[in-house]
């Protein structure tokens, strides 16, 4: 598709999202299905990915969900309410396994709790010394709707909890399908609308200004999260679920822990067919690791946590004939070959391109072109080749092979050790520079307008573009630029003016700009942050990057292989020569004993919880750190520390309790 195609179908998506978006959270109307909701998300995610210039600064693809509608107050969420990834095939949540043993360890271990997903209005409620203070919509996940009086009318929360605590739990509001008929029943004889489902009923119900209504349509409520459960003394979310059931709180009781992965794919089966017996709407099942003590490790998104995913039941899948392979060449110069398809309609839209991901995954699938195959949009960003129709092979079928030079540059192709992708590795391919320069200049990155896909693929063609340093160059080739079609004197200007204004662009945005694989907008300001300038960065061994929370096995290697690679770093430098920002403005601390030094605390805790000390060390300018590790200045230990405490000793670390962390660094206090 040309890029003015692409353009115009993003701007389509953009539209059809913000209109589902307003419907569903605003409206209570759902006008397509989940699934047909998800594909045009994840349409989106590719395209913006692809073509990073298109996307707005804040892309609807990273916001939870609506807005509040402002028939109520607005409220900002204490803690952010994430949504979860969504998975529509068992292989996915096996990739979600290996991640998180890779995380974790694979000696570590590990239990999974399967939950039903419901299908309603998500609310977080909060309660002061075991009293209902206030209920709260998710919104957009940072700002929602204070709905207290109209859940208040619902029976199964309850207004006193039976221990006078102060928490803040989560849950999901529904319409039991039994009253969902009723209700639609009344409705249609009264001459109204009907409800369309279940979920659009119970979101268009607590959304009435008119509190007695929600009473006579009877809501029911299930809780299944406790926030900031470790406050509380819970080390597990199995406990937090029995500890809310204890304070009076309904729950599913769908609540299965499995130590075996493959038991957890026998119980997705299960619950395929057992759901139809539930008398309340459930779109899937929610995955969640059962240790609190791995969520930190395993952080989040700026959209959903790491150590939950959900899994959506399978949508629907398409035939079509394949017929030819194209392939791309991606800014990091790993070619991906594409299936050419038959047009065919899959979930309200026509497909006629389909991922085949890599080499070994067509081999390991058998795909021929020439063959029929089913394709699917399931959790995928673009549609996939899922198999081939074997039965239907006439011989005719041709072999896919794998190129052996790249498309755009006819470089030799190598394949990468430890990787089932081909790349093309020669630095002045066009095509990777064009990538990388569309991704250096787009919206989160650079922020550069005005240099547009037609006008780098000229300048590369005329040789004035040889890598990104050379868009700070451009201003010399000012006449020429005036002379490109639709550039005038204006254009031209603009464009100076945005790239020069891009040198005030912070150390975390050029970090962001550069491309280091893995490394996305969160992970490269959390870099800028604790490193400081890219000097300090680049000196950092991989153990050292890990000890930064946040930042995994995957994204340190990575950084320590981009910045240790010459043509990288010579790049970088011809970068800090025409001005950019390679160096964070570090916020001053005055001086005190906890300045510089790295802390972590274990074991129980009596006088302050894992999260205030972490805070303390951290305002006073120290570092808290995830794990025992020779960069470890002291372990403030409690009872039953366990095996941190014996590595802490092997090391020589400074091992503290409470009191003596007190009196060596608080006492001035």
């Amino acid at each position: 598709m040309e890029q003015t195609g692409i353009k115009k179908r993003y701007e389509e998506l953009k539209d059809l999202i913000r209109k589902y978006n307003e419907h569903y959270y605003e409206k209570n109307e759902s006008l397509v299905t989940d699934y047909e909701y998800d594909m045009l998300l994840k349409e989106m995610e590719s395209i913006e990915k692809e073509y990073p210039e298109l996307k707005d600064t804040v892309s609807v693809t990273e916001k939870v969900g609506g807005r509040a509608s402002g028939k109520f107050s607005k409220v900002v969420h204490k803690v952010p309410m994430l949504s979860l990834s969504n998975t529509y095939n068992i292989g996915e949540i096996e990739d979600f396994d290996k991640r998180i043993k890779k995380v974790i360890g694979e000696d570590q271990k590990i239990e999974y709790v399967l939950e039903l997903k419901l299908d309603g209005l998500s609310i977080s409620i909060q309660y002061e010394n075991g009293r209902l203070v206030r209920g709260i919509t998710r919104g957009d996940g940072e700002i929602g709707e204070d709905v207290t009086e109209n859940i208040m009318q619902i029976d199964s929360i309850p207004q006193i909890l039976k221990e006078p605590v102060t928490l803040e739990v989560r849950g999901e509001i529904v319409l039991p399908i039994s009253n969902f008929n009723k209700v639609n029943k009344m409705r249609e004889e009264a001459g109204e609308d009907v409800f369309a489902n279940p979920r659009n009923a119970a979101s268009g119900t607590i959304r009435q200004l008119e509190s007695s209504i929600v009473k006579d349509r009877g809501l029911d409520c299930y809780l299944y999260f406790l926030v900031n459960a470790q406050n509380y003394n819970l080390q597990k979310h199995s406990d937090s679920i029995k500890y809310l059931e204890k304070l009076g709180f309904k729950t599913t009781k769908v609540f299965e822990i499995y130590k075996d992965f493959s038991l957890l794919e026998k119980a997705i089966e299960k619950w395929h067919v057992e759901r139809e017996r539930l008398d309340f709407e459930t779109d899937g099942l929610v995955i969640k690791l059962d240790e609190f003590a791995y969520y930190s490790a395993l952080g989040s998104t700026t959209k959903s946590p790491r150590w939950a995913i959900a899994y959506k039941f399978p949508a629907e899948k398409a035939k079509t004939k394949l017929l030819d392979i194209t392939f791309q060449v991606g800014r990091t110069g790993v070619i991906t070959p594409v299936a050419e398809l038959e047009p065919v309609e899959l979930s309200g839209s026509v497909v006629r391109r389909a991922s085949l991901h890599n080499f070994d995954e067509i081999k390991r699938k058998d795909i021929k072109i020439g063959d029929f195959v089913y394709i699917e949009k399931a959790a995928e960003i673009i549609p996939q080749v899922i198999e081939p129709v074997i039965s239907e092979r006439t011989g005719s079928e041709k072999e896919i092979e794998m190129p052996e030079s790249c498309p755009s540059c006819g470089h030799k192709l190598i394949k990468i050790e430890d990787q089932v992708a081909i790349k093309c590795i020669n630095p002045a391919c066009p095509e990777i520079i064009k990538r990388k320069i569309e991704y250096f200049v787009s919206r989160d990155a650079m922020n550069i307008t005005g240099l547009g896909e037609k006008i780098i693929e000229k300048f590369i063609e005329l040789g004035k573009i040889k890598d990104i340093v050379d868009i700070y160059s451009l201003h010399e080739y000012r006449e020429e630029l005036e002379k490109l079609e639709k550039m005038g004197k204006k254009s031209v200007d603009n464009l100076l003016n945005s790239i020069e204004e891009s040198k005030k662009r912070e150390y975390s945005k050029v970090l962001y700009s550069l491309g280091i694989p893995f490394v996305g907008k969160f992970t490269a300001n959390l870099l800028a942050k604790e490193f400081l300038n890219i000097d300090n960065l680049k000196s950092k061994e991989t153990e050292d990057l890990l000890e930064v929370k946040g930042i995994g096995d995957k994204v340190a290697k990575s950084v320590n292989m981009f910045l240790n690679d010459e043509n990288n770093w010579n790049l970088i430098s011809k970068l800090k020569e025409t001005g950019l920002q390679f160096e964070e403005e570090e916020v001053f601390i005055e001086d005190n004993p906890i300045k510089g030094k790295t802390f972590l605390a274990t074991g129980k805790l009596e006088k302050y919880t894992r999260d205030e000390i972490k805070d303390i060390i951290e305002a006073k300018g120290g570092k808290y750190l995830s794990g025992v590790s020779k960069n470890l200045n002291y372990l403030i230990a409690g009872e039953k520390a366990g095996s941190k405490l014996k590595k802490a000793n092997d090391l020589g670390v400074i091992v503290l309790n409470e009191e003596q962390f007190e009196k060596e660094f608080l006492e001035e206090e």
